[in-house]
């Protein structure tokens, strides 16, 4: 397995892994993701700011994950255990379907924190949606903690917020 920077040429193997992702989340009446968001747009903004990492294996896209240093705004009401300014931010990670048992989430969360250290990064930050308890307990099992939650306009349920210090 590869972990890369996402190109545009990667772009079709990102919409198609969405599409995936979003027909399961939708099929066991998960809706984070929609056929809007995260559309193509801003795919193609995560591979223009570098930010987007897909994960392949025999030329098939099975994970991606965005790393940046932008500050979502509902993270704003959070009060973050870590003090630091510069911080790694996860958003749109997601594995396809088919490999959600193998070891790819945590391949990709091990290149996001090595990504972090690498680049000095004090800790990493994220989100995961409050009906996701697969998701909450990977991330705390990892040794990623509690920090808050907040709502969004376009979710009913509140999102968990966890941090980890490195």
């Amino acid at each position: 397995m590869e972990i890369k920077k996402a190109t545009f040429y990667d772009l079709m193997d990102v919409l198609f892994l969405l599409r995936d992702c979003i027909s399961d989340m939708n099929s066991k009446g998960l809706k984070q993701w929609n056929s809007t968001y995260p559309g193509p747009e801003i795919m193609k903004n995560d591979i223009e700011k570098g930010t987007l990492y897909i994960c392949t294996d025999l030329g098939i896209a099975r994970g991606m994950i965005n790393l940046s240093d932008e500050i979502p705004e509902e993270y704003n009401e959070i009060k973050w255990k870590g003090k630091s300014d510069k911080v790694l931010y996860i958003n749109r990670f997601a594995v396809n379907p088919i490999w959600k048992d193998s070891d790819v989430a945590q391949q990709l969360l091990a290149f996001a924190e090595k990504h972090a250290t690498k680049n000095k990064y004090p800790g990493i930050r994220l989100d995961v949606l409050d009906n996701f308890p697969v998701d909450s307990a990977f991330f705390t099992a990892k040794e990623y903690e509690f920090a808050g939650e907040f709502h969004s306009t376009f979710q009913k349920m509140p999102f968990t917020c966890y941090e980890k210090n490195l």
